[in-house]
């Protein structure tokens, strides 16, 4: 239902919820970490607290693609975030997601991936999304795989946190492929 402002999705070892501007510190320790930043176009190391807290308000669920979600371990609070959006140079959305360095190597991102692509593919009626990550960050391609989706090129992404493009490998899912990894 558009203008539907909550949505809360549990897999066996987390809920995804919609961000809100609370989560701001986790998302800032997060998302600013110097090994995680570089991997994403939108965040940077630092990432001031105005800076984090407006990335969150653009990023609020509206009930449509263009909009992030809490990955939250109940004994851990936020641990991640995932995301589906519009895709500026195509008719499809893309989706990204981060994981706390803490937590990585543990299931937790195709996990909580594979649990919201599942429901928002099928609740925006999407056929189709894609996903890229730089060439330099493996394991984010691994679970991109791992959930079904296939490489279809290469191209050069950038990154507030780097200082020139770089390589990135791009994806493409169609629903009938993906591997919920619930």
């Amino acid at each position: 239902m558009v203008g539907e402002e909550h949505f809360e999705l549990r897999t066996k070892r987390l809920r995804l919820r919609p961000l809100v501007l609370e989560d701001w510190p986790a998302v800032q320790r997060i998302g600013g970490h110097p090994s995680v930043a570089p991997m994403l176009a939108s965040t940077r190391t630092p990432w001031p607290k105005a800076a984090v807290q407006a990335w969150i308000t653009e990023r609020r669920y509206r009930g449509t693609p263009g909009f992030c979600a809490a990955i939250v371990m109940a004994s851990r609070g936020v641990i991640g975030v995932a995301g589906l959006g519009p895709n500026s140079e195509h008719t499809l959305c893309n989706c990204a997601y981060f994981i706390d360095p803490r937590h990585r190597g543990l299931g937790y991102a195709s996990e909580a991936m594979g649990a919201f692509l599942d429901y928002f593919m099928r609740k925006f009626d999407l056929c189709q999304v894609e996903a890229d990550h730089f060439d330099d960050n493996p394991a984010s391609g691994a679970v991109l795989r791992k959930l079904g989706f296939q490489e279809i090129g290469k191209g050069a992404g950038k990154s507030q946190a780097r200082l020139e493009p770089a390589p990135v490998t791009l994806y493409r899912l169609r629903l009938d492929d993906l591997k919920a990894v619930l």
